[in-house]
């Protein structure tokens, strides 16, 4: 009998085939991370820019056409109601329409867009849990997300440092009511959740009193990592702009800027800005950078 030898090149190998499986998901895997990478730091942020700038584009041909200005957010609350004004700072990404949802729906643009689409990057928003913007609003309130794409209000971070803050320390913020340069005076750390100490409530809109709001400029001043030289007197107007920030799980960095007044200079004496050496800060905060 003649014995028929097995030829090995048919013979199939378990281990070979596992081998290949696996490195057939490696593969995927790593094409679909790569996808994902590009499409959070390329393809999204590009199609963000491009939706903003579609919004400017219509800003300034708004304002081009009619100097007035309680006609130049006409085009713009076309597109959408809730837009009460524009936010911008020199030198840097902010540069955005600023929007405010009902009260009933607080934090609606949390993660819409201006056209109230769904967007991770949200809008720039007035806090709505206490009052509706207009414009006998003393304190505006306006909330960002920090986004590590140094979209929204990820620059607020940076008026941590004496140098920025020198060369940014105007912000521009015209409402549908008004025009406006505002004065950053203060920059505080402080935080949302409980757990880390009583919460400082800086989101009042309006006061009973005059010493009401002078005695939250004293408080938020008392918390500022920087002293100022900006006075503020009791019929003032100031912006609170608030993003998240990470000295903690629950942090907030809190820009605070005050309205020029008629005739006013921009300027600030910088000689006079210094480090707050004892800063009030959140417990929480507090602890972890013992």
């Amino acid at each position: 009998m003649i014995k028929l030898k097995k030829n090995a090149k048919n013979t199939k190998n378990p281990f070979e085939l596992i081998r290949k499986i696996a490195l057939f998901f490696c593969i995927s895997i790593f094409l679909m991370s790569g996808f994902f990478l590009a499409k959070e730091l390329l393809i999204d942020p590009f199609l963000f820019d491009r939706k903003i700038d579609e919004i400017k584009d219509i800003k300034k041909e708004s304002e081009d056409s009619n100097s007035e200005k309680s006609h130049d957010f006409e085009k713009l609350m076309e597109i959408n109601p809730d837009i009460k004004g524009w936010i911008k700072i020199n030198d840097t990404p902010i540069d955005y329409p600023v929007l405010q949802s009902s009260q009933e729906e607080p934090i609606f643009y949390l993660d819409k867009n201006f056209e109230k689409k769904q967007d991770k990057n949200g809008s720039i928003f007035i806090n709505s849990y206490n009052a509706m913007f207009d414009e006998r609003t003393q304190n505006t309130v306006m909330h960002g997300h920090s986004m590590k794409t140094g979209k929204m209000f990820a620059y607020l971070l940076k008026y941590s440092d004496i140098d920025f803050l020198k060369s940014h320390h105007i912000i521009e913020f015209d409402s549908i009511y008004e025009k406006g340069k505002w004065k950053v005076f203060a920059i505080i750390k402080t935080n949302s959740d409980e757990k880390n100490g009583p919460l400082f409530d800086y989101f009042s809109p309006n006061f009973d009193s005059q010493d009401q709001f002078l005695q939250l400029i004293n408080d938020i001043k008392e918390r500022s990592l920087i002293n100022i030289p900006v006075d503020i007197v009791n019929d003032d107007k100031i912006i609170s702009l608030s993003t998240c920030s990470y000295e903690t799980d629950d942090a907030r960095t809190v820009v605070f800027a005050r309205k020029l007044r008629p005739g006013e200079s921009e300027s600030i004496e910088f000689d006079k800005i210094v480090k707050n050496k004892n800063p009030i800060k959140p417990q929480g905060w507090n602890k972890k950078h013992k």
